[in-house]
Protein backbone atom coordinates (compact mmCIF):
# COMPACT_ATOMS: atom_id res chain seq x y z
CA UNK A 1 0.00 0.00 0.00
CA UNK A 2 1.29 3.00 -0.87
CA UNK A 3 1.51 5.83 1.69
CA UNK A 4 -0.47 8.03 -0.26
CA UNK A 5 -3.67 4.92 0.16
CA UNK A 6 -2.54 4.47 4.03
CA UNK A 7 -3.18 8.08 4.63
CA UNK A 8 -6.61 8.01 3.15
CA UNK A 9 -7.58 5.01 4.73
CA UNK A 10 -6.38 5.73 8.05
CA UNK A 11 -8.73 8.82 7.55
CA UNK A 12 -11.76 6.04 6.84
CA UNK A 13 -10.87 4.27 10.20
CA UNK A 14 -10.96 8.06 12.21
CA UNK A 15 -14.39 8.85 10.53
CA UNK A 16 -15.73 5.42 11.32
CA UNK A 17 -15.04 6.32 14.84
CA UNK A 18 -16.25 9.79 14.20
CA UNK A 19 -19.48 8.67 12.65
CA UNK A 20 -20.13 5.86 15.33
CA UNK A 21 -20.23 9.34 17.93
CA UNK A 22 -22.48 11.20 15.93
CA UNK A 23 -25.24 7.94 15.34
CA UNK A 24 -24.79 7.42 19.22
CA UNK A 25 -26.37 11.15 19.97
CA UNK A 26 -29.94 10.11 17.60
CA UNK A 27 -30.24 6.95 17.99
CA UNK A 28 -30.93 7.48 21.82
CA UNK A 29 -33.19 10.54 20.98
CA UNK A 30 -35.33 8.28 18.64
CA UNK A 31 -35.35 5.16 21.64
CA UNK A 32 -35.99 7.34 24.33
CA UNK A 33 -39.53 6.30 24.75
CA UNK A 34 -38.63 2.37 24.64
CA UNK A 35 -36.00 2.93 27.24
CA UNK A 36 -38.23 4.70 29.85
CA UNK A 37 -40.67 2.45 29.41
CA UNK A 38 -37.82 -0.58 29.63
CA UNK A 39 -35.85 0.71 32.78
CA UNK A 40 -39.17 2.52 34.45
CA UNK A 41 -36.97 5.77 34.42
CA UNK A 42 -38.71 8.58 35.68
CA UNK A 43 -38.63 11.99 33.36
CA UNK A 44 -36.01 13.12 35.31
CA UNK A 45 -33.86 10.05 35.39
CA UNK A 46 -34.43 9.46 31.48
CA UNK A 47 -33.24 13.42 30.73
CA UNK A 48 -30.21 12.70 32.47
CA UNK A 49 -29.45 9.49 30.71
CA UNK A 50 -29.33 11.36 27.89
CA UNK A 51 -28.06 15.03 28.91
CA UNK A 52 -25.45 13.06 31.26
CA UNK A 53 -23.48 11.72 27.85
CA UNK A 54 -22.27 15.43 27.22
CA UNK A 55 -21.21 15.79 30.65
CA UNK A 56 -18.57 13.72 30.25
CA UNK A 57 -17.72 13.89 26.72
CA UNK A 58 -17.22 18.13 27.00
CA UNK A 59 -15.13 17.42 30.45
CA UNK A 60 -12.56 15.52 29.49
CA UNK A 61 -12.21 17.14 25.58
CA UNK A 62 -8.88 19.13 26.62
CA UNK A 63 -7.53 16.59 28.97
CA UNK A 64 -8.02 13.76 26.39
CA UNK A 65 -6.22 16.35 23.42
CA UNK A 66 -3.46 16.57 25.63
CA UNK A 67 -3.11 13.05 26.55
CA UNK A 68 -2.99 12.46 23.05
CA UNK A 69 -0.08 14.90 22.50
CA UNK A 70 1.62 12.89 25.99
CA UNK A 71 1.16 9.40 25.54
CA UNK A 72 0.18 9.06 21.60
CA UNK A 73 -2.65 9.96 19.52
CA UNK A 74 -3.06 5.93 18.57
CA UNK A 75 -2.83 4.71 21.86
CA UNK A 76 -5.59 7.17 23.31
CA UNK A 77 -8.04 6.62 19.96
CA UNK A 78 -7.61 2.75 20.22
CA UNK A 79 -8.42 3.16 23.95
CA UNK A 80 -11.09 5.43 23.43
CA UNK A 81 -12.83 2.74 21.27
CA UNK A 82 -12.16 -0.17 23.41
CA UNK A 83 -14.14 1.58 26.41
CA UNK A 84 -16.87 3.09 24.00
CA UNK A 85 -17.17 -1.06 23.03
CA UNK A 86 -17.26 -2.12 26.85
CA UNK A 87 -19.41 0.84 27.93
CA UNK A 88 -22.30 0.05 25.39
CA UNK A 89 -22.53 -3.36 26.11
CA UNK A 90 -22.82 -1.80 29.85
CA UNK A 91 -25.15 -0.12 28.69
CA UNK A 92 -27.21 -2.45 26.67
CA UNK A 93 -27.89 -4.89 29.76
CA UNK A 94 -28.28 -2.00 32.38
CA UNK A 95 -31.51 -2.56 33.69
CA UNK A 96 -31.80 0.04 36.36
CA UNK A 97 -31.74 3.83 35.40
CA UNK A 98 -28.80 4.81 37.75
CA UNK A 99 -26.57 2.19 36.21
CA UNK A 100 -27.55 2.99 32.16
CA UNK A 101 -26.93 6.76 33.83
CA UNK A 102 -23.68 5.62 34.78
CA UNK A 103 -22.48 3.55 31.68
CA UNK A 104 -23.50 6.92 29.70
CA UNK A 105 -21.28 9.01 31.41
CA UNK A 106 -18.53 6.39 30.87
CA UNK A 107 -19.22 6.45 27.66
CA UNK A 108 -18.82 10.37 27.12
CA UNK A 109 -15.89 10.18 28.57
CA UNK A 110 -14.97 7.07 26.13
CA UNK A 111 -15.52 9.35 23.41
CA UNK A 112 -13.70 12.48 24.50
CA UNK A 113 -11.08 9.86 24.48
CA UNK A 114 -11.02 9.36 20.86
CA UNK A 115 -12.71 12.72 19.24
CA UNK A 116 -10.09 14.78 19.68
CA UNK A 117 -7.48 12.63 18.31
CA UNK A 118 -9.64 12.21 14.85
CA UNK A 119 -8.92 16.19 14.30
CA UNK A 120 -5.34 16.38 15.46
CA UNK A 121 -4.34 13.27 13.38
CA UNK A 122 -6.37 15.04 10.17
CA UNK A 123 -3.80 17.76 11.05
CA UNK A 124 -0.87 15.48 11.21
CA UNK A 125 -1.65 13.56 8.17
CA UNK A 126 -2.98 16.33 6.05
CA UNK A 127 0.29 18.56 6.14
CA UNK A 128 -1.25 20.33 3.01
CA UNK A 129 -3.70 22.48 2.76
CA UNK A 130 -4.84 21.40 0.06
CA UNK A 131 -5.41 18.07 1.15
CA UNK A 132 -6.70 18.96 4.84
CA UNK A 133 -9.27 20.62 3.23
CA UNK A 134 -10.30 17.54 1.70
CA UNK A 135 -10.38 16.31 4.76
CA UNK A 136 -12.21 18.49 6.66
CA UNK A 137 -15.05 17.89 3.91
CA UNK A 138 -15.44 14.12 4.59
CA UNK A 139 -15.13 14.99 8.37
CA UNK A 140 -18.43 17.28 7.48
CA UNK A 141 -19.70 14.79 5.46
CA UNK A 142 -19.93 12.21 8.07
CA UNK A 143 -21.37 14.51 10.70
CA UNK A 144 -24.68 14.54 8.00
CA UNK A 145 -24.27 10.85 7.88
CA UNK A 146 -24.31 10.27 11.56
CA UNK A 147 -27.28 12.58 11.75
CA UNK A 148 -29.43 10.64 9.22
CA UNK A 149 -28.29 7.46 10.11
CA UNK A 150 -29.05 8.06 13.72
CA UNK A 151 -32.33 8.19 13.20
CA UNK A 152 -32.98 5.56 11.06
CA UNK A 153 -31.64 3.34 12.74
CA UNK A 154 -32.69 4.24 16.36
CA UNK A 155 -36.24 3.91 14.31
CA UNK A 156 -35.30 0.69 12.90
CA UNK A 157 -33.66 -1.25 16.07
CA UNK A 158 -36.25 -0.66 18.65
CA UNK A 159 -39.17 -2.03 16.26
CA UNK A 160 -37.63 -5.64 15.93
CA UNK A 161 -38.41 -8.23 17.80
CA UNK A 162 -35.97 -9.26 20.71
CA UNK A 163 -33.93 -11.85 19.93
CA UNK A 164 -30.51 -11.78 21.99
CA UNK A 165 -31.70 -9.19 24.48
CA UNK A 166 -35.00 -9.19 26.13
CA UNK A 167 -35.76 -5.70 25.16
CA UNK A 168 -35.63 -4.09 21.25
CA UNK A 169 -33.95 -0.96 22.64
CA UNK A 170 -30.80 -2.62 23.60
CA UNK A 171 -29.81 -2.87 20.25
CA UNK A 172 -29.08 0.44 20.05
CA UNK A 173 -26.06 -0.32 22.43
CA UNK A 174 -24.81 -3.65 21.02
CA UNK A 175 -24.80 -2.20 17.54
CA UNK A 176 -21.94 -0.33 17.92
CA UNK A 177 -19.92 -3.58 19.46
CA UNK A 178 -19.00 -5.15 15.92
CA UNK A 179 -17.94 -1.70 14.21
CA UNK A 180 -15.47 -0.89 17.66
CA UNK A 181 -14.45 -4.39 17.01
CA UNK A 182 -13.89 -3.65 13.30
CA UNK A 183 -11.99 0.05 14.00
CA UNK A 184 -9.28 -1.37 16.73
CA UNK A 185 -8.13 -3.94 14.15
CA UNK A 186 -8.35 -1.64 11.55
CA UNK A 187 -6.53 1.24 13.37
CA UNK A 188 -3.90 -0.77 14.74
CA UNK A 189 -2.51 -2.12 11.38
CA UNK A 190 -3.31 1.77 9.36
CA UNK A 191 -2.75 4.35 12.08
CA UNK A 192 0.47 5.77 12.41
CA UNK A 193 2.12 6.83 14.91
CA UNK A 194 1.89 10.40 16.53
CA UNK A 195 2.72 12.02 19.71
CA UNK A 196 4.21 15.74 20.64
CA UNK A 197 7.80 15.02 21.08
CA UNK A 198 8.60 18.35 23.05
CA UNK A 199 5.19 17.47 25.61
CA UNK A 200 7.03 17.16 28.85
CA UNK A 201 4.15 15.61 30.94
CA UNK A 202 0.98 15.74 32.24
CA UNK A 203 -0.66 18.44 34.48
CA UNK A 204 -2.64 16.30 36.39
CA UNK A 205 -3.59 19.47 39.19
CA UNK A 206 -4.86 21.35 36.09
CA UNK A 207 -6.69 18.54 34.61
CA UNK A 208 -8.78 18.02 37.96
CA UNK A 209 -9.73 21.53 38.23
CA UNK A 210 -10.78 21.75 34.67
CA UNK A 211 -13.02 18.57 34.62
CA UNK A 212 -14.29 19.39 38.01
CA UNK A 213 -15.26 23.23 36.88
CA UNK A 214 -16.66 21.73 33.23
CA UNK A 215 -18.70 19.11 35.19
CA UNK A 216 -20.50 21.75 37.64
CA UNK A 217 -20.87 24.11 34.65
CA UNK A 218 -22.48 21.60 32.31
CA UNK A 219 -25.05 20.25 34.90
CA UNK A 220 -26.03 24.13 35.83
CA UNK A 221 -27.02 24.91 32.04
CA UNK A 222 -28.59 20.83 31.51
CA UNK A 223 -29.41 19.09 34.56
CA UNK A 224 -29.54 21.94 36.82
CA UNK A 225 -31.97 24.03 35.79
CA UNK A 226 -34.36 21.13 35.61
CA UNK A 227 -33.76 20.05 38.94
CA UNK A 228 -34.70 23.75 40.51
CA UNK A 229 -33.10 27.45 40.66
CA UNK A 230 -31.00 26.56 43.50
CA UNK A 231 -29.06 23.59 42.12
CA UNK A 232 -28.53 25.71 38.82
CA UNK A 233 -27.43 28.92 40.65
CA UNK A 234 -24.97 26.98 43.13
CA UNK A 235 -23.17 24.64 40.37
CA UNK A 236 -22.79 27.86 38.09
CA UNK A 237 -21.07 29.46 40.65
CA UNK A 238 -18.64 26.62 42.03
CA UNK A 239 -18.04 26.31 38.59
CA UNK A 240 -17.16 29.92 38.13
CA UNK A 241 -14.84 29.94 41.12
CA UNK A 242 -13.34 26.64 40.22
CA UNK A 243 -12.44 27.83 36.44
CA UNK A 244 -11.12 30.84 37.88
CA UNK A 245 -8.45 28.87 39.97
CA UNK A 246 -7.66 27.34 36.84
CA UNK A 247 -6.90 29.77 35.32
CA UNK A 248 -4.84 31.13 37.78
CA UNK A 249 -2.89 28.12 38.11
CA UNK A 250 -2.08 27.67 34.60
CA UNK A 251 -0.86 31.51 34.52
CA UNK A 252 1.02 30.50 37.62
CA UNK A 253 2.67 27.05 36.04
CA UNK A 254 3.25 28.93 32.83
CA UNK A 255 5.36 31.65 34.51
CA UNK A 256 7.40 28.88 36.05
CA UNK A 257 7.76 27.25 32.99
CA UNK A 258 6.22 24.37 34.20
CA UNK A 259 3.72 21.89 32.06
CA UNK A 260 0.59 22.71 32.16
CA UNK A 261 -2.74 21.24 30.73
CA UNK A 262 -3.71 24.57 28.42
CA UNK A 263 -1.09 25.65 25.98
CA UNK A 264 -1.81 29.49 26.16
CA UNK A 265 0.39 29.85 22.75
CA UNK A 266 -2.90 28.88 21.33
CA UNK A 267 -4.09 32.08 21.84
CA UNK A 268 -1.61 34.25 19.96
CA UNK A 269 -3.13 32.87 16.52
CA UNK A 270 -5.88 35.20 15.35
CA UNK A 271 -7.31 32.67 13.37
CA UNK A 272 -8.03 30.47 16.66
CA UNK A 273 -9.59 33.01 18.39
CA UNK A 274 -11.95 33.84 15.81
CA UNK A 275 -12.68 30.66 14.67
CA UNK A 276 -13.45 29.72 18.19
CA UNK A 277 -15.55 32.75 18.74
CA UNK A 278 -17.43 31.36 15.56
CA UNK A 279 -18.48 27.88 16.10
CA UNK A 280 -19.51 29.06 19.70
CA UNK A 281 -21.87 31.42 18.54
CA UNK A 282 -22.76 29.29 15.61
CA UNK A 283 -23.28 25.96 17.68
CA UNK A 284 -25.48 28.55 20.21
CA UNK A 285 -27.47 28.36 16.99
CA UNK A 286 -27.57 24.47 15.74
CA UNK A 287 -28.05 22.41 18.16
CA UNK A 288 -31.24 24.97 20.02
CA UNK A 289 -32.68 24.96 15.99
CA UNK A 290 -33.08 21.36 16.57
CA UNK A 291 -34.12 20.90 19.88
CA UNK A 292 -37.03 23.74 19.52
CA UNK A 293 -37.64 22.22 15.82
CA UNK A 294 -38.49 19.12 17.36
CA UNK A 295 -40.91 20.26 19.99
CA UNK A 296 -42.65 22.71 18.07
CA UNK A 297 -43.21 19.68 14.89
CA UNK A 298 -44.55 17.67 17.44
CA UNK A 299 -46.29 20.04 20.02
CA UNK A 300 -47.12 22.50 17.63
CA UNK A 301 -48.04 20.95 14.18
CA UNK A 302 -49.01 17.65 16.13
CA UNK A 303 -46.37 15.49 14.23
CA UNK A 304 -45.68 12.32 15.29
CA UNK A 305 -41.99 11.42 16.13
CA UNK A 306 -41.45 9.87 13.00
CA UNK A 307 -43.30 12.45 10.83
CA UNK A 308 -40.81 14.97 12.25
CA UNK A 309 -37.86 12.80 12.16
CA UNK A 310 -38.34 13.28 8.03
CA UNK A 311 -37.72 16.97 8.44
CA UNK A 312 -34.36 15.69 10.52
CA UNK A 313 -33.31 13.64 7.07
CA UNK A 314 -34.41 16.01 4.78
CA UNK A 315 -32.05 18.78 6.35
CA UNK A 316 -29.40 15.74 6.53
CA UNK A 317 -29.98 15.35 2.91
CA UNK A 318 -29.04 18.76 2.14
CA UNK A 319 -25.95 18.68 4.50
CA UNK A 320 -24.60 15.78 2.58
CA UNK A 321 -25.10 16.63 -0.77
CA UNK A 322 -23.21 20.39 -0.16
CA UNK A 323 -20.67 18.72 1.50
CA UNK A 324 -19.35 16.63 -1.58
CA UNK A 325 -18.91 20.17 -3.24
CA UNK A 326 -17.65 22.39 -0.42
CA UNK A 327 -14.18 21.73 -0.47
CA UNK A 328 -13.49 22.31 -4.28
CA UNK A 329 -15.65 25.56 -3.60
CA UNK A 330 -13.86 26.56 -0.86
CA UNK A 331 -10.57 25.77 -1.97
CA UNK A 332 -12.00 27.95 -5.04
CA UNK A 333 -13.64 31.12 -3.67
CA UNK A 334 -12.37 30.95 0.13
CA UNK A 335 -14.46 32.30 2.82
CA UNK A 336 -17.37 33.40 0.42
CA UNK A 337 -18.47 30.12 0.51
CA UNK A 338 -18.75 30.32 4.38
CA UNK A 339 -20.19 34.07 3.97
CA UNK A 340 -23.25 32.66 1.49
CA UNK A 341 -23.36 29.45 3.36
CA UNK A 342 -24.30 31.87 6.85
CA UNK A 343 -27.09 34.03 4.59
CA UNK A 344 -29.10 30.76 3.07
CA UNK A 345 -28.79 29.34 6.61
CA UNK A 346 -30.67 32.90 7.65
CA UNK A 347 -33.26 32.64 4.91
CA UNK A 348 -34.06 28.93 5.52
CA UNK A 349 -35.28 29.99 8.62
CA UNK A 350 -37.07 32.76 7.28
CA UNK A 351 -38.87 31.09 5.01
CA UNK A 352 -39.78 28.26 7.56
CA UNK A 353 -41.36 30.75 9.63
CA UNK A 354 -43.50 31.44 6.85
CA UNK A 355 -44.14 27.66 5.75
CA UNK A 356 -44.87 26.24 8.90
CA UNK A 357 -47.28 29.16 9.66
CA UNK A 358 -49.69 28.28 6.89
CA UNK A 359 -50.85 24.97 5.84
CA UNK A 360 -51.09 22.81 2.62
CA UNK A 361 -46.95 23.57 1.65
CA UNK A 362 -45.87 20.23 3.05
CA UNK A 363 -43.02 19.89 0.50
CA UNK A 364 -41.89 23.83 0.51
CA UNK A 365 -41.68 23.06 4.04
CA UNK A 366 -39.14 19.81 3.47
CA UNK A 367 -37.36 22.28 0.91
CA UNK A 368 -36.29 24.82 3.24
CA UNK A 369 -35.09 22.49 5.49
CA UNK A 370 -32.47 21.08 2.61
CA UNK A 371 -31.75 24.40 2.03
CA UNK A 372 -30.86 24.74 6.04
CA UNK A 373 -29.13 21.62 5.65
CA UNK A 374 -26.94 22.89 2.27
CA UNK A 375 -25.89 26.30 4.53
CA UNK A 376 -25.03 24.08 7.41
CA UNK A 377 -22.23 21.97 5.25
CA UNK A 378 -21.03 25.11 3.60
CA UNK A 379 -20.23 26.69 7.15
CA UNK A 380 -19.82 24.22 10.06
CA UNK A 381 -17.02 21.77 8.81
CA UNK A 382 -14.89 24.36 7.82
CA UNK A 383 -14.82 25.99 10.90
CA UNK A 384 -11.74 23.40 12.34
CA UNK A 385 -10.08 24.19 9.16
CA UNK A 386 -9.82 27.29 9.86
CA UNK A 387 -8.58 27.08 13.67
CA UNK A 388 -6.76 23.96 13.00
CA UNK A 389 -4.87 26.14 10.18
CA UNK A 390 -0.95 27.62 10.91
CA UNK A 391 -0.70 25.42 13.99
CA UNK A 392 2.16 23.83 14.76
CA UNK A 393 1.66 19.73 15.30
CA UNK A 394 3.14 20.39 19.04
CA UNK A 395 -0.27 22.36 19.46
CA UNK A 396 -2.58 19.72 17.11
CA UNK A 397 -4.10 17.73 20.40
CA UNK A 398 -4.45 21.01 22.56
CA UNK A 399 -6.16 23.31 19.99
CA UNK A 400 -8.74 20.35 19.07
CA UNK A 401 -9.19 19.27 22.39
CA UNK A 402 -10.37 23.16 23.18
CA UNK A 403 -12.13 23.05 20.09
CA UNK A 404 -14.67 20.38 20.08
CA UNK A 405 -14.84 21.41 24.08
CA UNK A 406 -16.61 24.58 23.12
CA UNK A 407 -18.99 22.67 20.33
CA UNK A 408 -20.08 20.87 23.20
CA UNK A 409 -20.26 23.70 25.65
CA UNK A 410 -22.02 26.16 23.39
CA UNK A 411 -24.03 24.07 21.92
CA UNK A 412 -25.44 23.05 25.52
CA UNK A 413 -25.94 26.66 26.01
CA UNK A 414 -28.29 27.04 23.19
CA UNK A 415 -30.41 24.75 23.97
CA UNK A 416 -30.59 25.59 27.82
CA UNK A 417 -30.81 29.32 27.18
CA UNK A 418 -32.97 29.02 23.75
CA UNK A 419 -35.27 25.95 24.97
CA UNK A 420 -35.81 28.35 28.31
CA UNK A 421 -37.21 31.35 26.29
CA UNK A 422 -39.27 29.16 24.09
CA UNK A 423 -40.71 27.38 27.18
CA UNK A 424 -41.65 30.97 28.70
CA UNK A 425 -42.95 31.90 25.49
CA UNK A 426 -45.24 29.13 25.40
CA UNK A 427 -46.55 29.58 28.87
CA UNK A 428 -48.59 26.67 29.46
CA UNK A 429 -50.49 27.11 26.28
CA UNK A 430 -51.73 24.11 24.44
CA UNK A 431 -52.35 25.35 20.93
CA UNK A 432 -50.56 25.79 17.52
CA UNK A 433 -50.80 29.67 18.46
CA UNK A 434 -48.89 29.66 21.41
CA UNK A 435 -45.90 26.97 20.57
CA UNK A 436 -45.75 28.95 17.51
CA UNK A 437 -44.95 32.18 19.06
CA UNK A 438 -42.26 30.35 21.28
CA UNK A 439 -40.89 29.39 17.37
CA UNK A 440 -41.01 33.17 16.34
CA UNK A 441 -38.85 34.26 19.20
CA UNK A 442 -36.62 30.91 19.68
CA UNK A 443 -35.69 31.39 15.57
CA UNK A 444 -34.99 35.21 16.55
CA UNK A 445 -32.50 34.13 18.50
CA UNK A 446 -30.90 31.70 16.17
CA UNK A 447 -30.73 34.43 13.62
CA UNK A 448 -29.26 36.92 16.17
CA UNK A 449 -26.43 34.47 16.61
CA UNK A 450 -26.24 34.10 12.90
CA UNK A 451 -25.64 37.86 12.41
CA UNK A 452 -22.58 37.99 14.50
CA UNK A 453 -20.89 34.36 12.67
CA UNK A 454 -21.59 36.42 9.55
CA UNK A 455 -19.65 39.54 11.39
CA UNK A 456 -16.30 37.67 12.51
CA UNK A 457 -16.31 35.98 8.91
CA UNK A 458 -16.41 39.32 6.73
CA UNK A 459 -13.23 40.32 9.82
CA UNK A 460 -11.65 36.83 9.20
CA UNK A 461 -8.11 37.76 7.10
CA UNK A 462 -8.53 36.03 3.38
CA UNK A 463 -5.36 33.95 4.77
CA UNK A 464 -7.20 31.99 6.76
CA UNK A 465 -8.96 29.73 4.15
CA UNK A 466 -6.98 29.10 0.70
CA UNK A 467 -8.46 30.75 -2.09
CA UNK A 468 -8.02 30.67 -6.12
CA UNK A 469 -6.47 27.46 -6.56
Amino acid sequence: MTPHTKKWTALAVLLSAHLLTIVDIFIINVAIPSIQQGTRATDSEIQLIVSIYIIGLASFLIIAGKAGDHYGRKKLFLLGIFLFMLTSIGCCFAKQPGVLIVMRFLQGVSTALMSPQVLSFIQVLFADHKGRTYAIGLYGITIGIGTMLGQFLGGYLVGLEPVLVQQSWQYIFMVNVPICIAAIALGKAYLPESKDPSSLGMDYAGSFLLCTGLVCLIFSVTIGRDLGAAYCLVSLLLSLIILTAFVFHQRDKNKKSKTTLLNITLFKYKNFNMALAAVALFMLMLDSYFFILTLFLQKGLQLSPMQAGYFVVAQGLGFISASLLTAKLLLRYGKAVLIFGVLMIIGAIILQLFTFYHNGLSFVRFATMVLHGLGVALVLPFFASIAMGGLTENLAGNASGLYATVQHLFGAFGIAFTGAVFYHMVKGGDNFGSYYNAFLYGMGINIICLIGVLLLLVLLPKSALPEGD
